[in-house]
C-alpha cells in the first residue's frame, strides 16, 4: 500500500501520474492532509485526487459547542458515518447472509429502522485539525462533518475504487491517527476497517457496495470574515440628509463626559450660598 502522511512539497506531474496509475491499476493508496489544505501544506495533490472526484479544501472542520474537547478545532463527531459496511467492519460483526426462499422478509420492522437512526449505527470520532473535502462521483464519502461542527455534513473522508479494484482513501486530518488522538473514541476502529478494505482483497470489508445513493450531505457554505467587517463600521442612520465623508464628524463626544472641571465651580456655589461646605 502507498502511503502519503501529510505530504508538504510539490509532486512532479510524471509522480502524480505514476500514483494515479498504481491505483488504477490495483493498487491500494492512503491519503491524509491536515487543515487549510494543499495551500497550507505547499503541495499539489489536488490536481491528482480531482481526476478521481475528491478534492482537499483549504478549510478547517471546528465544533461549534463544547463536548469532551477544549479546542474548537479537535472536533467530537457523534453521527458522522455515512457507510454502514464500515460499522460492521469497525465493530468486528459478521456479514449478515441475505435471507432466501419463501420465508423472506417482505415487510419493514419499525425496530429495524429505529436500530438505524443513529446514523448507520453510529460510530463516534474525533476529528482534530482537519479540511472539509468536496466529493463526486466516481469516489464516495465515507465520514462526514455531522450536524455539529462547522461547516456541517461535509464529507471529510473519502473512497475512490478504479475499474480493476485499486482502491484510494482520502482524509483531511493527518492527527486523526495520532497517538494524542489515535485511541480515543473509535478513532483506532475506523483507522483498522479502512486498512482491512485497502489490504485485503478477500472481500471482508466492501465499502464501495454499501454506498449511500443519496448520503446527508449539506452544500458548502463559505462564512464572511467577521473579524474584517467589525474593523470596517457603517452608519446604522437609514433615512436622512446626506452624510459627510467622514460620517464619524457626526458623532458627539462632548455630550457626555466624566473630569473634576466643575469641582471649583460647586465649593464656589457654598460661599455664594452662605452654606457650611
Amino acid at each position: 500500500m502507498l502511503l502519503l502522511g501529510g505530504p508538504r512539497m510539490p509532486f512532479t506531474a510524471q509522480e502524480l501520474t505514476d500514483i494515479r496509475a498504481y491505483v488504477e491499476q490495483g493498487g491500494s493508496c492512503f491519503i491524509s492532509m491536515a487543515e487549510g489544505g494543499e495551500a497550507k501544506a505547499q503541495t499539489n495533490i489536488n490536481a491528482m485526487l480531482e481526476q478521481m472526484g475528491i478534492f482537499v479544501n483549504a478549510d478547517t472542520v471546528i465544533r461549534k459547542a463544547f463536548h469532551k474537547y477544549l479546542h474548537p478545532k479537535e472536533a467530537y463527531v457523534g453521527n458522522g458515518c455515512l457507510n454502514k459496511e464500515l460499522v460492521r467492519v469497525a465493530n468486528g460483526e459478521a456479514k449478515q447472509q441475505q435471507k432466501q426462499g419463501k420465508y423472506a422478509k417482505r415487510y419493514k420492522d419499525t425496530n429495524d429502522e429505529l436500530q438505524n437512526r443513529d446514523e448507520n449505527g453510529g460510530l463516534k470520532f474525533v476529528y482534530p485539525y482537519g479540511a472539509t473535502l468536496n466529493v463526486r462521483k466516481p469516489a464516495h464519502p465515507l465520514l462526514s462533518s455531522g450536524p455539529i461542527s462547522f461547516p456541517p455534513n461535509r464529507p471529510i473522508a473519502a473512497i475512490y475504487t478504479s475499474s480493476k479494484k485499486g482502491k484510494l482513501f482520502v482524509i483531511g486530518s493527518m492527527k486523526f491517527f495520532e497517538d494524542t488522538f489515535f485511541e480515543n473514541e473509535d478513532n483506532q476502529k475506523i483507522q483498522e476497517a479502512v486498512f482491512k478494505w485497502l489490504l485485503n482483497g478477500d472481500g471482508e470489508a466492501e465499502f464501495e457496495a454499501h454506498v449511500q445513493e443519496e448520503p446527508e450531505i449539506s452544500e458548502y457554505q463559505h462564512v464572511p470574515d467577521i473579524t474584517a467587517l467589525a474593523d470596517r463600521l457603517r452608519s446604522c442612520l437609514q433615512e436622512s440628509d446626506d452624510l459627510p465623508k467622514d460620517f464619524t464628524t457626526l458623532f458627539h463626544t462632548n455630550l457626555y463626559k466624566f473630569d473634576t472641571d466643575l469641582v471649583p465651580q460647586a465649593i464656589e456655589l457654598f460661599k455664594t450660598l452662605n452654606v457650611v461646605h
